[in-house]
């Protein structure tokens, strides 16, 4: 069997295993037969399968039903033995027919006698199929914020929160129009969470606090904040007047990627399930799935969830699961190809966007050799216009009536690499020049062409004033003060470097020292001992030691840009790795901050110190130094000493804290990987014995400053091996008592 071939039979396996008619099925034949007559309200891509599985077991019980479904799904089969009505909804923008079915959802609900039951059969899809606008909306302005949410690359859960403001169905509203007490709902999830306030914007899940948003994203519409000023506040269950219904999952992603671990695992294989994408943009989402897949072990990984994807003003054809076929491919080649490697990415409920297929798939010799694939597949991303491209190929997954919505699937075969080295490119996408080992545009010594972005001819560049290169924009990043303006220049950054508009010039002035980077006046700067103490049982102290992390993040983000600014002649995978890390690191500073700011803090409020940044001054001369002392000593202390302050913030009681700590100890393994990576890269470059290296440089530079507590899963994690492990542990036997801030 062909590499598609098996990638394919995984995904189909998937579906079966969460199709809504065997998963309805299954979860009536356990409950008992109802003695009252039942009212169906099936909503959802999956409405019709979901209404075949109820039609299975409960169809004498069945007084009459009603599908909301996107057009083109396939009706029940044969004649109900109940009375039956189909209305159509617009997906994915709510449109006419939503309307329609909106009025049609209400009025079947208000027929429903008192004492009579209502089995509401809920799936994705159901916030656009059906809707009743609150009054003040008309369908031009639904239209225009479903549109800017849709292209926003929120999370659904924001997204759903959102349109609920603006709707008489969505966030419990269902319930107004139902006179019966007995509503049971059976749900297939396609949100992250599989939260029930999130399925169809919870029709019938009257919101506490916590499901409702705080603030709405900025989606740049200026008419947005008026009007939700003039629509009605949700109210939180506590408030509300209307009981919430029994809710059912009885199908997510979970069950989809279960499915896909034991069909592979029944070849022999070795599968490893990752779980739902982590949050991220969708460049950073995919640099951690390549960063990860570059070193992974060979078998079967499988993922799920729906990555965010940015639009443009005019998108083409393409959906979420092509967008990220299409990013994985791009800096899949870019590396160099490692290693042999097959990919399918699709939607469960057979709808990939408006690309009028399901996904997309590649693997090692496809697409084939082709000088010209690269600047297709740029073309593609920009414009996201990715259909065109996989249409051309011939490897688009094909679309099919699947009975179920529970999000996207990444599924990855992964070969082996030889000896743990690189292995030869297979015959597959040509790297042409601009992309020889890595995401960039490098046209050589000849100054006169300068830098251009691929698919520009030098003639075009030089009738404009020459572009920045990658480390003269790193420099400009490094420089800015303001913290949020500087975490918005460093996700421009990778994102440019990540679509190829912005690559390593050779005109870029040389690296000079910078003593003081960008930051702001506040916090004030002082010495360790002077910082306020963190006893977590007060207010007070969390706020010192939340204050404290945060500005380690911020110089994190420094930190980042210097290496790729300061330290060149490396591979271009460097720059992506450290670009990488600085956009990681500036998120984990947004979620500190945010933070801070709810315990009634914010950053620059107290005093902090300067180590870092003065290590990264001392070894701004030597690449080799920078990696061993700064991410595998005072970045790799953080993997040490964080499960010391999480444990005593669970103490205190502060959960969210604990949220955001674990986020960052779990992330902050891979950077310290990545300086272990490159330190080794540069003492074999250089001939040196790594580890030996690696005890020279703290003897002489941080004597006495690397002391246990060791967190020696996380630095094995990391890269650091036993034997180092074991030197780190008697070198600081000799040193004196352990550190206490563990």
């Amino acid at each position: 069997m062909s590499d598609p071939e098996r990638l394919q039979a995984w995904y189909r396996a998937a579906l079966a295993a969460v199709n809504g008619r065997e998963a309805v099925a299954s979860a009536l034949s356990v409950v008992e037969f109802p003695e009252r007559s039942v009212h169906v309200l099936a909503l959802g891509k999956a409405a019709e399968a979901m209404l075949e599985g109820a039609s299975q077991v409960w169809s004498s019980a069945i007084a009459g039903a009603l599908v909301v479904a996107p057009v083109g799904s396939a009706a029940t089969k044969g004649v109900s033995a109940f009375p039956l009505r189909r209305q159509h909804g617009n997906h994915p923008v709510p449109g006419p027919d939503s309307l329609a079915a909106g009025e049609a959802v209400a009025g079947f609900l208000r027929a429903v006698p008192p004492g009579d039951i209502v089995l509401v059969l809920l799936s994705g899809g159901a916030s656009s199929l059906a809707e009743l606008p609150q009054p003040g909306v008309d369908l031009t302005r639904l239209q225009e914020l479903n549109t800017r949410l849709l292209g926003a690359g929120i999370d659904i859960r924001t997204m759903n929160a959102l349109r609920a403001r603006f709707s008489r169905l969505k966030a419990g509203g269902a319930l107004a129009f139902c006179p019966a007490a007995d509503v049971r709902v059976l749900f297939i999830s396609d949100v992250p969470g599989d939260a029930p306030a999130s399925v169809g914007s919870g029709p019938f899940w009257p919101p506490s606090g916590s499901d409702v948003a705080a603030r709405p994203p900025d989606l740049d519409w200026p008419v947005l904040a008026g009007l939700l000023q003039k629509l009605p506040a949700i109210s939180p269950v506590g408030e509300a007047t209307l009981p919430r219904p029994e809710h059912r999952l009885i199908a997510g992603n979970r069950d989809a990627r279960h499915a896909v671990v034991e069909a592979a695992r029944a070849e022999g294989l070795e599968v490893h399930d990752h779980g739902l994408f982590p949050e991220a943009s969708e460049v950073s989402l995919v640099c951690r799935l390549t960063r990860l897949l570059r070193d992974a072990p060979d078998g079967v990984h499988v993922w799920g969830g729906e990555a965010p994807v940015r639009l443009p003003l005019q998108p083409g054809r393409g959906g979420r699961a092509q967008h990220l076929a299409a990013l994985l491919l791009l800096l899949w080649s870019a590396r160099g190809w490692p290693r042999p490697i097959g990919v399918l990415s699709a939607a469960t409920d057979g709808v990939d966007g408006n690309s009028g297929s399901a996904g997309a798939w590649f693997g090692d010799a496809h697409p084939a050799k082709d000088s010209g694939t690269v600047v297709a597949l740029r073309r593609a991303i920009r414009g996201a216009d990715t259909a065109s491209f996989w249409e051309r190929l011939g490897q688009c997954v094909s679309s099919r009536e699947t009975g179920t919505n529970v999000m996207d699937l990444l599924i990855v075969r992964l070969g082996p690499t030889l000896d743990g080295s690189r292995v030869a490119r297979p015959e597959g996408l040509a790297r042409p020049a601009s992309l020889k080992g890595g995401a960039l545009a490098f046209r050589g010594s000849n100054r006169a062409s300068g830098f251009h972005a691929p698919g520009q001819s030098p003639r075009s560049v030089s009738a404009r004033r020459r572009s920045a290169g990658v480390h003269a924009m790193a420099l400009r990043a490094l420089r800015v003060r303001d913290p949020e303006r500087k975490c918005e220049c460093v996700e421009r950054l990778l994102e440019a470097w990540w679509r190829g508009g912005l690559g390593v010039d050779i005109d870029d002035a040389g690296p000079v020292r910078v003593e003081i980077p960008g930051r702001p006046e506040s916090p004030k700067l002082v010495q360790p001992q002077d910082l306020p103490k963190r006893g977590l049982h007060t207010t007070a102290g969390r706020q010192a030691l939340l204050h404290a992390v945060t500005h380690i993040e911020f110089n994190a983000i420094n930190l980042a840009l210097d290496a790729v600014y300061r330290f060149r002649d490396l591979p271009p995978e460097y720059i992506s790795d450290w670009l990488q890390v600085a956009a990681e690191e500036a998120r984990h500073f947004r979620m500190l901050a945010r933070r801070l700011e709810a315990t009634g803090s914010s950053y620059g409020a107290l005093p902090a110190h300067n180590g870092l940044w003065e290590m990264a001054v001392k070894t701004d001369t030597d690449a080799m130094e920078r990696m061993a002392l700064v991410p595998r000593v005072l970045e790799a202390r953080g993997l040490d000493v964080t499960p010391g302050m999480i444990r005593r913030l669970e103490a205190a009681g502060d959960a969210a804290s604990v949220a955001v700590l674990r986020v960052i100890q779990r992330e902050e393994v891979s950077h310290v990987a990545i300086g272990t990576r490159w330190f080794r890269h540069l003492a074999r470059q250089r001939g040196v014995d790594p580890e030996q290296t690696f005890l020279e440089l703290l003897a002489r530079h941080m004597p006495g400053r690397v002391r246990p507590p060791f967190a020696l899963d996380a630095r094995l994690a990391a890269g650091f091996s036993r034997s180092e492990m074991a030197a780190l542990e008697a070198q600081a036997e000799t040193k004196g008592r352990p550190d206490p801030a563990g």
